[in-house]
């Protein structure tokens, strides 16, 4: 393997902060004179991301998208429940990350458990990742609340779109990939879920297989790594004449190859209709966070990352939307020696 080519597997294993890189020397580059306070920008990215080189998506609001990283929390709430966040970090970036995030659980008692279905866009410079998993989860009582066990298959797709690439030396290299070169590849998760009347804790894993797949018309492999996530929190009411209930939450991820990355939040519920919170990313940011419940079904929330950070001198900071829509569906019981004729509705 020549040099180039082990160059390019590199960019491939910390894409999301090499991509971060290029877009701004492409900046840096359309220029007259390369500012040192560009170059300090470069720097900065590279230190940011090499903390945590992740291959899965990052959400601030982790505590109203649990379904999201732990497949066990599927069928785990009374109803069927689908949510759509959108995450746009580091805006001012050209190519930062862009994210969309809809998943639904689908509790099925005839199975002891529910269904889940989980659907990621994720786009990073040149870069645009989208995957779908199918999974299952097996909820059982256990003391004072129910485990879930779930187990899914995530079919994962990378590919380029509009690269513009800038060749150190060959443009022919065959490690560089060009514009509509994707990579396929199927991906296991597993999640234990547990969850009481006032607290939950969980623990998962994602990418299981480690794929390594080749990108179509090059000679660059893109490899998964497993990424660990642990998570926990309580709820507790406070004694006021106002209903007020507090749930600080944690959630911790590595890939046991980077530093972990931990986020602590703090939810306080008024009222059973208003949602607002703080939350801490280390090394990263400081989050805000305002919700409200529409509807007995509909939830609205929203959230804004301060850049911490060395970033926040070229990031004006992360956005961040959450809907979630919950609902039932009752079969009426079928009445002995009765049948339904359209005749006489």
């Amino acid at each position: 393997m020549d040099r180039s080519t082990q160059g390019y597997l590199a960019i491939f294993k910390f894409e999301r902060y090499f991509l971060l890189l290029l877009a701004l020397i492409r900046l840096t580059l359309n220029t007259r004179m390369i500012r040192f306070k560009s170059i300090f920008a470069v720097v900065m990215v590279l230190i940011s991301r090499s903390l945590w080189a992740q291959q899965d998506v990052q959400f601030t609001q982790y505590y109203h998208n649990r379904l999201g990283f732990n497949p066990g929390a599927a069928g785990s709430g009374e109803g069927i429940c689908v949510n759509m966040g959108q995450r746009l970090q580091w805006v001012g970036f050209e190519g930062a990350p862009n994210t969309l995030n809809v998943n639904a659980s689908i509790p099925m008692d005839v199975l002891h458990g529910g269904l889940m279905l989980n659907v990621v866009n994720d786009r990073i410079g040149f870069f645009e990742d989208v995957s779908a998993a199918l999974g299952y989860a097996y909820q059982m009582d256990l003391g004072a609340g129910k485990l879930g066990l779930g187990l899914a298959v995530d079919f994962k797709n990378k590919n380029v779109r509009n690269a513009q690439w800038i060749y150190p030396d060959n443009p022919s290299d065959p490690a560089v990939v060009g514009n509509g070169a994707t990579s396929f590849t199927p991906e296991l998760n597993f999640g234990a879920y547990y969850a009481a009347d006032n607290w939950f804790a969980g623990l998962s894993t994602s990418r299981l297989l480690q794929s390594d797949a080749p990108f179509s018309g090059s000679s660059a492999r893109f490899k998964s790594t497993i990424h660990y996530f642990l998570t926990g929190g309580y709820s507790l009411d406070l004694p006021t004449s106002v209903p007020i209930r507090i749930t600080p939450s944690v959630l911790i991820k590595s890939d046991l190859n980077s530093n972990l990355s931990v986020d602590l939040n703090a939810n306080a519920l008024v009222m059973e209709k208003l949602y607002a919170g703080l939350g801490y990313r280390n090394q990263d940011a400081l989050s805000v966070m305002l919700g409200y419940q529409i509807m007995p079904s509909l939830r609205a929330s929203y959230s804004y990352d301060l850049t911490t950070s060395s970033l926040s001198a070229y990031s004006s900071g992360s956005h961040e939307l959450f809907l979630s829509y919950c609902f039932t569906i009752e079969i009426p019981p079928r009445i002995n020696g009765s049948y339904r004729n359209p005749r006489f509705l």
